[in-house]
């Protein structure tokens, strides 16, 4: 019953659409499903990149260390999100932090057993090196953002797209539904806390959002897209 739920499971987020029953069997018994509470780190700088895994539950933060004990956010990933898949075309250390931002369901695939089913899959390599590039564009967007658009916006941006990604669309809005506190949302857009303060009492009192200690409802997203 566990290989089979395991199954159902790749299935559904459509990892395993582009392979044979066979190469479906071998990715199943390899693959290894665990739990990971909040705070806890997959992986971290150094560590070898022999990987791959993909979210099922919970909510991920990739990051790259920084002076003292803060860390620059990357992206949050979601369930059905792949991550660590740079494991498959390079296999130098991981450079970057793995955390789980809140309590998650992962599954994990050797970098070995993938190596082996991509060449006969073609169609599941594409899709990684897709992933790789759409990561890439999104992270290069992130820069462009931190030198060139205002606090406001990187805020602004940085709000839609969790929203885009993660968000709960409802009759207040749109729900963003994870612990996000001053100093995360700081460490994703390059601002200091303070400056963050300022930034979401501004559009709370411009009624774009409304936040709580435990999630951000974007209650205009329309207006709050037009800030810059």
């Amino acid at each position: 019953m566990a290989a089979y739920s395991k199954l159902w499971y790749l299935e559904r987020f459509h990892f395993t659409d582009a392979l044979t029953d066979a190469q479906k069997r071998e990715v199943r018994e390899m693959a290894r499903m665990f739990e990971v509470k909040r705070g806890q780190r997959i992986y971290v700088p150094g560590d070898p990149s022999d990987q791959v895994f993909l979210l099922k539950v919970g909510v991920v933060r990739i990051s790259t260390p920084a002076a003292g004990e803060d860390e620059r956010i990357l992206a949050f990933l979601y369930p059905g999100d792949i991550f660590g898949e740079l494991a498959v075309v390079d296999e130098a250390p991981r450079a970057h932090l793995a955390t789980v931002h809140e309590d998650a369901v992962l599954c994990s695939f050797p970098r070995d057993v993938l190596l082996r089913v991509i060449p006969q899959a073609p169609a599941l390599g594409y899709r990684i090196t897709k992933l790789i590039g759409v990561r890439l564009r999104r992270f290069e967007t992130r820069v462009e953002e931190l030198l060139f658009k205002s606090a406001h916006a990187r805020v602004a941006h940085a709000l839609l797209d969790m929203a885009t990604d993660y968000g709960i669309k409802d009759n207040g809005g749109v729900l963003i539904p994870i612990r996000l506190n001053q100093k995360d949302l700081g460490n994703l857009v390059g601002l200091a806390r303070e400056t963050v303060n300022a930034v979401l009492q501004d559009f709370k009192e411009r009624g774009l959002i409304d936040a709580t200690r435990r999630s951000i409802r974007i209650t205009d997203p329309s207006r709050l897209r037009l800030v810059s």
